[in-house]
């Protein structure tokens, strides 16, 4: 991708190239992983059907809120202080570093506890959980993914976890021929996490930097201060992304499951391509707002307009398309999931906002509203859920699931951030925006 020719406009803007070529690999690794995924997804949702697929799903779920935990809420953090002072990058990342390796291991720990107390009539499901909860305690090697970030240098990234995301592949594939049972996919999870983690201290271990990681006191005071409200926000985001499932589980049974879970699949691989464009696109925010100038207001009112071109798009190519997807790849058995599949994808838009959400409340210095969002499309989500789900099924969890994100990315920035929704729906006039 170095050898790509860049248009005439872009040769004499060294940011906006180095953009566009860590887009270029960012969007690369993720277009790999979704063709991969495509097929072998599908493949494995066949070979374990709706049932044991559905148990599948609802322990990945599940054990998302521990992950959660783990990652303490410092992602953004990390890239802003990078991108602003890379001088204090060793401080940063060897801070960083040790909180997310002790969170992880509380969060295992806590994770394990939860299944003695409250799942052990369930051995199958117990057992998944702590295979696939495994990925929890690798995990934390996505620090050295925040340093090539912080640098837009995604490609280094991008070799090391795209090479153990084709590995754990064909690792899947081989399991299905050799007729494995559940737990062998639950481990195949934490296998892929495991490898990038090996794949990726390799190819930190191969860039020249001479400065050393270490331990701060005093800054990881400072980070935990600014990123409690953060992390409480990504464990509420996943509670309304999430929570849906638990709730399936318990009213509708796993097979029920097994059918969102495929319809949330498909509609969450293009999740890729906004989180590519905003990871890229962060750093470049915070300089411009470091610098002081207003550069980053039209950034950033560029961005929501190219992500509501994006997500209108993409959904209604979900919604045409439905039935032929899940056909094509999943047969027959899951049907059901079409239908599924074109509400679902409505998700797309909330999301798309969300990235740029993130961005905009990073750099305006206010992550505490994150938490207040957050809570508000979890709340929404507990509401939905308790009286949609029980009545019907999968398809309540699905409308639960996109109301609750549509609260929590537009909505309510209403009452609670209306700067940020008059830059949200400013944007909506797309292409008067982007031509500007």
């Amino acid at each position: 991708m170095n050898g790509i020719r860049l248009p005439a406009f872009l040769k004499h803007r060294p940011e906006a190239r180095a953009f566009s070529s860590n887009v270029a690999w960012l969007l690369g690794d993720k277009l790999t992983r979704f063709l991969v995924a495509i097929f072998v997804s599908a493949w494995v949702a066949r070979y374990l059907g709706p049932e044991r697929y559905g148990v599948l799903a609802y322990a990945i779920a599940f054990i998302s809120m521990f992950q959660a935990v783990s990652l303490l809420g410092l992602d953004n953090l990390i890239v802003r202080d990078i991108a602003a002072s890379p001088a204090q990058a060793g401080r940063v990342l060897g801070t960083a570093l040790r909180l997310r390796l002790i969170a992880a291991g509380i969060s295992y720990l806590a994770l394990g506890a939860w299944i003695v107390l409250f799942q052990r009539e369930d051995m199958t499901v117990s057992v998944v959980v702590l295979l696939a909860g495994l990925a929890i305690l690798f995990q934390v090697s996505d620090v050295i993914d925040l340093w090539f970030q912080s640098r837009i240098q995604s490609r280094r990234t991008v070799v090391a976890k795209i090479s153990s995301y084709l590995a754990t592949a064909v690792f899947k594939v081989l399991l299905i021929q050799l007729g494995a049972s559940l737990p062998a996919f639950a481990a195949a999870n934490a296998l892929e996490t495991g490898l990038a983690a090996i794949a990726l201290v390799i190819a930190y271990a191969g860039y020249r930097t001479e400065r050393r990681w270490e331990w701060d006191g005093a800054l990881a005071r400072a980070l935990l201060a600014q990123s409690w409200p953060l992390l409480l926000s990504g464990l509420s985001i996943l509670l309304y992304m999430r929570v849906s499932i638990v709730f399936l589980r318990e009213s509708a049974g796993t097979a029920e499951v097994g059918f969102y879970g495929v319809a949330a699949t498909l509609s969450e691989m293009w999740y890729f391509i906004p989180m590519a464009l905003g990871s890229s696109i962060a750093p470049i925010v915070s300089r411009q707002r470091a610098a002081g100038s207003d550069a980053h207001r039209r950034t950033l009112l560029k961005a929501f307009a190219g992500m509501w071109a994006l997500s209108l798009s993409v959904v209604v190519v979900n919604i045409l398309g439905a039935r032929l997807f899940v056909g094509l790849l999943y047969g027959p058995q899951y049907a059901a999931s079409a239908p599924l599949l074109a509400l679902h994808a409505l998700t797309f838009i909330p999301v798309c906002l969300g990235v740029m959400q993130s961005v905009w409340l990073i750099n305006e210095g206010r992550s505490r509203l994150a938490l207040h969002q957050a809570l508000s499309g979890a709340l929404t989500a507990l509401v939905l859920n308790l009286i949609l789900t029980p009545r019907y099924g999968a398809y309540g969890a699905a409308i639960a699931t996109v109301g609750a994100q549509f609260v929590q990315a537009f909505l309510v920035n209403a009452l609670l951030a209306p700067d940020l929704f008059r830059l949200q729906c400013g944007s909506l006039r797309i292409l008067k925006t982007l031509r500007s």
